[in-house]
């Protein structure tokens, strides 16, 4: 091929692995037919589907003259020599990589070439599609399911810049459970891996799908409850800690301590924290001066 014909060669890159059904899509069109780009075409359609389903190199070296056999051009190639070879994923053919060129200009180097191509693109593929994802459970806690003290963190800031741009208020609420450590040692800690997912289910009942629920310490849950009040966060934990007493944790030795507050126009969560520690050992301390209550 001349280089002033090398000029007029475009290609498009279509990832059949990536898209539902039977059909390729045309990723990346660059040249006259980058309106191509983002349409879509059956997987059987014209010479790529042609080379996604034999798995080889196919060339016409003009196209003008069997428009059905590049019908993925939307009959744009013209009198034009076309180029296909499968991007392999294995044994597997994801898609195809296409050159256009000048009727009669591709040759069997330019075939070659475009292979050479095509097998570069299929192992940066490959690495996109084996490369280690995030773990599912990296803002989750492995025994209760519930958010873990990374998504509790990026959960009260959000809320917190929410509270400072839009004065979109919220409640956060701290549960411990006392007495689990005492449980734990005379039930053992299967027991005790058994009440903490009984409480995490008690708190999921009983919140609304836009609240969070985080387990922040190894005995201690929270729950961030966007627009909700004071008093509106206080019934939430009282109804909670009827739950908790009802299910008799740990042949009822164990009961619930909760710290409520009201988000302020705190900066930061620690202050807010603070609060809800307080909140928390004040209930704490009632709870045991009127254990009747």
């Amino acid at each position: 091929m001349s280089a002033a014909q090398r000029t007029e060669v475009w290609t498009r890159l279509a990832e059949a692995a990536l898209v539902e059904g039977d059909d390729l899509v045309l990723r990346t069109v660059i040249g006259a037919l980058a309106p191509l780009a983002g349409s879509r075409v059956p997987r059987t359609a014209g010479l790529a589907g042609r080379c996604v389903a034999e798995h080889r190199a196919l060339r016409i070296d003009d196209a003008a003259a069997e428009p059905s056999a590049v019908a993925e051009l939307a009959g744009r190639a013209g009198a034009a020599s076309v180029a296909c070879v499968p991007l392999l994923y294995g044994e597997i053919a994801v898609g195809a990589l296409e050159a256009v060129a000048g009727r009669g200009a591709l040759t069997d180097e330019d075939v070659e070439t475009l292979r050479m191509l095509g097998q570069i693109i299929a192992i940066a593929l490959h690495r996109a599609y084996t490369y280690p994802r995030p773990r599912y459970d990296s803002l989750q806690d492995a025994l209760t399911g519930l958010g873990n003290r990374r998504a509790f963190d990026e959960r009260l800031d959000a809320e917190l810049n929410r509270n400072r741009r839009f004065r979109h208020s919220f409640s956060l609420g701290v549960v411990k459970l006392d007495g689990l450590e005492t449980a734990i040692d005379r039930l053992g800690p299967t027991t005790g891996d058994d009440m903490l997912r009984k409480l995490a289910g008690i708190l999921k009942a009983h919140t609304r799908m836009i609240d969070g629920c985080f387990r922040i310490r190894a005995d201690e849950l929270a729950i961030v409850m966007p627009g909700t009040s004071l008093e509106g966060a206080r019934i939430l934990a009282e109804r909670c800690r009827a739950q908790i007493s009802e299910a008799k944790l740990g042949e009822g030795s164990v009961a619930s301590s909760f710290g409520v507050v009201e988000s302020k126009a705190e900066a930061a969560p620690e202050p807010l924290l603070a609060r809800a520690g307080e909140a928390l050992m004040n209930d704490k301390a009632e709870r045991r001066a009127n254990p009747a209550s």
